[in-house]
């Protein structure tokens, strides 16, 4: 099982792309994925949770809060 933190699901696919930006700015392998409508920004996989824990923890350093999903 991996991991990955989403930082959000957004309708706008340019504010998802900026967010993906300033990830990877932060050195975050970021990426995004679409579903219907939403554009989801995520970061990761990780092999474990405590990985991904700790990506998001990196993140709210850098001011983007995220949610460890289970992929």
């Amino acid at each position: 099982e991996t991991f990955v933190v989403q930082l959000a699901a957004l309708s706008d696919s340019a504010k998802a792309d900026s967010l993906k930006a300033r990830a990877a700015q932060a050195g975050m392998p970021a990426y995004t994925d679409t579903v219907g409508k939403l554009t989801r920004v995520r970061v990761g996989p990780y092999a474990s949770r405590q990985a991904a824990v700790a990506a998001a923890v990196k993140l709210a350093e850098n001011g983007m809060s995220g949610q460890v999903l289970a992929k």
